[in-house]
């Protein structure tokens, strides 16, 4: 027999279905990642003004007050 919809899937799909949960983990890895690339001295590549840009390390804005 099936274990379909156990409780561990339905909390990982309520999870999921949080946008706004969602949208703030993935902002926080984003600023993680900016803050590590620059501790290491190491660029980044973005989208800026409807282009791609390489920003070196010293031009990588990080936001200290979310650390």
């Amino acid at each position: 027999m099936s274990n379909d919809g156990t409780k561990g899937e339905e909390a990982l799909v309520a999870l999921l279905d949080n946008d706004a949960l969602m949208d703030r983990l993935a902002q926080e890895a984003v600023r993680d990642a900016l803050r590590e690339h620059k501790r290491r001295g190491e660029s980044v590549v973005v989208w800026q003004d409807g282009k791609v840009v390489t920003l070196a390390p010293e031009d990588i804005p990080v936001d200290e007050s979310a650390a």
